[in-house]
């Protein structure tokens, strides 16, 4: 009877094969693929190319955003007729949009169905659950509610609560592909955080999930660290070890405690990005790193061992041990940098009066705004949680590198989750006490962000902004010009509600008591008109709308010697603050 209970060593019900043959035996052309993000199948993703380029085979891809690489090429080879996203654009060095799939969405060449970030989440964990659906606070008020009116529904509280409630129609891929840190080969795997949209997807999928991981490990060394395993075995298909397998992403294991994992290779991002200009560029560039690389092996040595081992060292930065190089403002401060420390300003303000404990935002000058004033509010005794839609909670921003994923601030946070906790929990939930500052390619006088459509051309979508908005309280950082600032926007991505400050390149734009339209508060200092009734006018020329000035504007004092230091250590190559 002894030997009966023992524990077992390996698992009979092996699930190991080649990633080859794991692309070819479980896809097929048609099917709705998940695709996570923060546990990125870039390898797999690649695989899929190799094996269906050219086929059209028709694939509907389900991702949190079409951001990467791999992505963004499964559009231009054809092989996705639709995608259901949240965010179609680049996100490194500056968030923008990716003109190839503006082009394939404009000629009818891809589909794309836009939800926010955690509504798209939502969808997914009702597939996994099997309720048919999911209640939902981001969606309503927008023109997302009305595109896509076949999966989403207002309805009465039926348990007698005021008002109405969104219901979102469950979502569930044919199969899902995730890349973990370890599995056994019963396939139970460990992901690392934070989880992003790496969760709910895998547990919906019809027809189970296609692993790759960094390692194969024991059953002794799953139950060692049972904690961490983030999908059970049952759900898992197959099995594929393949180092480097979320490359150009990174997988850093320091996340769960472990030494080893590398970063993003931001210079094969930045190389792609170039090639992805032009389409024969762009096919010469895939002949060379897909279709001439036919497995990982190969992909490898073409890197080389000097680049793989440096994203590997990058991995291990301490932040006890990084040096902090404070950058010198020299020179006069620039327009957006203007606008950063205002809006930090405007940030500091709102935490004080209000007693905001949390702060959502993304990468870019309001990112920047919001990082500048967290460390202006603890040096006056103020404790923030920053967070981020991708899972981060309470990081502190470290300087030299102004993009949110870097090891630095992964290593810094208080908490590592996934989408559907930030947005679902601490940024929109009953209790939250959160600030968001967003960015808006337009807004209106009411407050209405658009990032979705612009003259009638897709532009990058919703992203988290949809879910952030359901804050306590919305600041928006944009630049001013009458296209950006219009009288009213053609597509409401976010409902401007909440929105109760808007901080331009030239001004401040505030919601006085209870009025539903911005008023000019606050005018920028220096610069060119001197005067403050041309200034005045100057920043009425640049708005789309009949704007409303206070009666005596005040008047935004230049950046302080310790604003700018902070800002431009953040920023120190300029990716934002140098306009």
């Amino acid at each position: 009877m002894k030997k009966v209970f023992e524990l077992s060593r390996d698992d009979s019900q092996g699930k190991v094969l080649p990633l080859s043959e794991a692309i070819r035996q479980a896809i097929r052309p048609g099917m709705k693929l998940h695709v996570s993000l923060g546990n990125d199948p870039n390898a797999a993703v690649r695989e899929i190319m190799r094996q269906f380029w050219g086929r059209g085979p028709r694939f509907t891809l389900i991702a949190g955003g079409v951001t990467t690489v791999n992505l963004i090429s499964l559009i231009h080879c054809r092989l996705v007729e639709k995608v259901i996203t949240s965010n179609c654009s680049f996100t490194y060095p500056v968030p923008r949009p990716i003109p190839l799939i503006q082009e394939a969405e404009k000629k009818g060449i891809v589909k794309i169905e836009s939800w926010t970030l955690n509504s798209l989440e939502q969808r997914l964990m009702a597939g996994a659950l099997g309720t048919g659906f999911m209640p939902t606070r981001s969606i309503a008020g927008s023109s997302l509610a009305e595109a896509n009116g076949d999966s989403f529904k207002m309805v009465n509280d039926p348990f007698g609560g005021t008002g109405e409630i969104g219901l979102l129609k469950a979502l569930e891929p044919d199969l899902a592909l995730v890349h973990g840190y370890a599995a056994d080969s019963y396939g139970n795997t460990i992901l690392l955080p934070p989880y992003f949209t790496s969760l709910w997807g895998p547990r919906a999928s019809k027809n189970g999930v296609i692993v790759t991981v960094e390692k194969l490990v024991t059953p002794k060394f799953i139950r060692e660290h049972g904690s961490l395993v983030k999908i059970p075995g049952h759900l898992v298909r197959s099995v594929s070890v393949v180092p480097f397998g979320a490359h150009p992403q990174g997988s850093i294991g320091r996340s769960i405690g472990m030494d080893d994992g590398y970063t993003e290779d931001y210079d094969f991002i930045i190389d792609y990005q170039k090639a992805s200009r032009h389409s024969d560029t762009l096919d010469a560039w895939l002949q060379e790193w897909v279709s001439g690389c036919p497995t990982q092996d190969d992909y490898l040595r073409k890197l080389g061992t000097e680049r793989l081992s440096a994203l590997r060292e990058k991995a291990k930065t301490d932040v006890q041990e990084e040096q902090i190089e404070i950058v010198a403002p020299s020179a006069e401060p620039s327009s957006a940098e203007m606008m950063a420390v205002a809006a930090a300003r405007a940030i500091t303000k709102k935490v004080r009066e209000t007693g905001h404990k949390t702060m959502l935002t993304g990468i870019g000058i309001p990112g920047l705004a919001a990082w500048l004033a967290y460390y202006l509010l603890r040096e006056e005794g103020y404790h923030v949680d920053l967070l981020t839609g991708t899972g981060l909670v309470g990081y502190e921003p470290r300087p030299g590198d102004p993009f949110l994923m870097t090891p630095a601030n992964l290593m810094t946070c208080r908490m590592l989750t996934d989408t559907v906790e930030v947005y679902g929990t601490f940024v929109g939930g009953a209790q939250n006490k959160c600030l968001s500052v967003l960015g808006a390619a337009q807004i209106d006088k009411y407050g209405n962000i658009n990032t979705t459509k612009i003259d009638d051309m897709f532009f990058i979508g919703p992203g988290g902004a949809g879910d952030a908005i359901n804050a306590a309280e919305t600041l928006v950082v944009a630049q001013q010009s009458p296209k950006r600032l219009v009288e009213k926007v053609p597509f409401v991505t976010c409902p401007g509600t909440g929105v109760r400050t808007l901080v331009t390149n030239l001004g401040v734009f505030e919601k006085l008591g209870e009025d539903k339209d911005f008023t000019l508060t606050r005018y920028f200092a220096g610069g060119i008109p001197s005067s403050r009734d041309s200034k005045i006018s100057a920043i009425k020329e640049q708005c789309g709308w009949d704007l409303r000035v206070a009666t005596d504007p005040g008047e935004v004092a230049m950046p302080t010697t310790e604003e700018l230091a902070i800002l431009r250590s953040l920023d120190p190559q300029g990716f934002f603050i140098r306009k």
